[in-house]
C-alpha cells in the first residue's frame, strides 16, 4: 500500500461514488473498483456498504478511513515542516494534459526562485476551484468554456493565457455532412437543426459537459443525443467517423483520417487560465510562472494533436 492507494479510500468515503472518486483521482472506475475489492478480500472485511450508487463506510470502514485521513494530515504536515524554511511553496491545481508545459516551467523559474518550492496536484477544473475555494493551493490551472468567467469561478480572480476556437468535428463520410451549409467559411445557422439528430461524444470533465449544456447548446439550439464521455482522444475521433456521431472540440491538429473541423458563426471559444483567491495578491513565483505558462501556450496553435494515422 501507499499513500495513493490511501488517497483512494479517502475519496470513495468523501464522494460516496465509485465513479466520482475515479473522476477526481483521474483514474478509470473499473480500476478504482477492483482496487477497492481487493483490498476488502485482503482484509477480510467489508469497508463499505453498496446501496444502489452509494458507497457507505461500515463500522470497520470508518476506522479505516479515518487512519487513511490521518496518515494523509501527518504526510500534509511533514511536507510543510520540511519547506517551512523555504521563501514559499506555491501549492498548485493542475490539469492532467498541462503536466509537461507546467514541467518546463518549474525547470526554468528553478534558477530565477531557488528558494521557491512548486508543489502541483493533478485535479479537474471543477476540482481546482473547490480546492482554491478552501484554501488548499494557492493558484489553479483550469479550463472554461463559459465566456463569463466570474460566474462559473465566483470566488476568484483570474488571468487568461489561451483562448481557442470551438469547431464542429465531423466525420465527411458522416450522412449529415453533405447536407452542411456554410457562410463566410463558417457553418450556417440554418446548419444547425442538422446536428440534433446526431448522437455526440464529449470529454468526461462534469464542468465542461455543464458549460456545453448551458451555454454552447442552447446558442446552436439543439439538444444532441449524448453518447458517451471519453478521455482517450483518438479513440473519440475513431468512434465519430465509425458511429455517424459529432464533437464540439478546440481547434486541433488531425493527421490522418477523414474528420472536418468547422467553425460557428457565434466562434465560441475554450478559454485556460489561471484562477486565484479574489483579492489575493500574487507573489513574484507565481506571477513569473503565469508568464512562463502563458508565453509557452502562445507558441501552440492547437489544443488537440490527433494522430489517426
Amino acid at each position: 500500500m501507499n499513500l495513493y492507494h490511501l488517497e483512494y479510500i479517502a475519496e470513495i468515503a468523501k464522494t460516496g461514488n465509485i465513479s466520482r472518486a475515479a473522476e477526481h483521482l483521474h483514474i478509470s472506475q473499473p480500476t478504482l473498483s477492483i482496487y477497492l475489492n481487493k483490498l476488502e478480500r485482503s482484509l477480510g472485511l467489508r469497508l463499505f456498504e453498496r446501496r444502489k450508487n452509494e458507497l457507505i463506510p461500515t463500522e470497520a470502514g470508518l476506522k479505516y478511513v479515518d487512519a487513511c485521513r490521518r496518515i494523509l494530515g501527518i504526510r500534509d504536515e511533514l511536507y510543510r515542516d520540511l519547506f517551512a524554511e523555504r521563501e514559499a511553496v506555491v501549492r498548485l491545481g493542475i490539469l492532467r494534459t498541462s503536466i509537461s508545459i507546467f514541467n518546463e516551467a518549474f525547470q526554468a523559474l528553478k534558477q530565477e526562485f531557488p528558494a521557491t518550492v512548486f508543489l502541483p496536484q493533478i485535479f479537474s477544473s471543477e476540482q481546482i476551484y473547490s480546492e482554491l475555494t478552501e484554501g488548499r493551493i494557492d493558484l489553479g490551472f483550469v479550463t472554461s468554456y463559459h465566456p463569463d468567467f466570474h460566474a462559473v469561478f465566483p470566488k476568484a480572480s483570474y488571468t487568461v493565457v489561451k483562448s481557442y476556437e470551438l469547431m464542429l468535428m465531423i466525420s465527411r463520410e458522416n450522412p449529415v455532412f453533405p447536407l452542411l451549409r456554410f457562410k463566410d467559411g463558417c457553418l450556417d445557422e440554418e446548419s444547425y437543426c442538422l446536428l440534433q439528430g446526431l448522437p455526440i461524444f464529449q470529454g468526461k470533465n462534469a464542468m465542461v459537459q455543464r458549460q456545453m449544456k448551458e451555454f454552447v447548446f442552447p446558442a446552436l439550439g439543439i439538444h444532441p443525443k449524448y453518447r458517451g464521455g471519453l478521455i482517450d482522444i483518438e479513440f473519440m475521433f475513431q468512434a465519430m467517423m465509425m458511429e455517424n456521431s459529432f464533437s464540439i472540440l478546440p481547434e486541433s491538429r488531425i493527421q490522418g483520417g477523414n474528420i472536418a473541423q468547422i467553425p460557428f458563426s457565434f466562434h465560441p471559444k475554450i478559454h485556460r487560465l489561471f484562477i486565484h483567491p479574489a483579492g489575493k495578491r500574487l507573489t513574484r513565483p507565481e506571477q513569473a510562472l503565469i508568464n512562463r505558462v502563458r508565453e509557452a501556450y502562445e507558441e501552440i496553435s492547437y489544443y488537440y494533436d490527433v494522430s489517426l494515422l
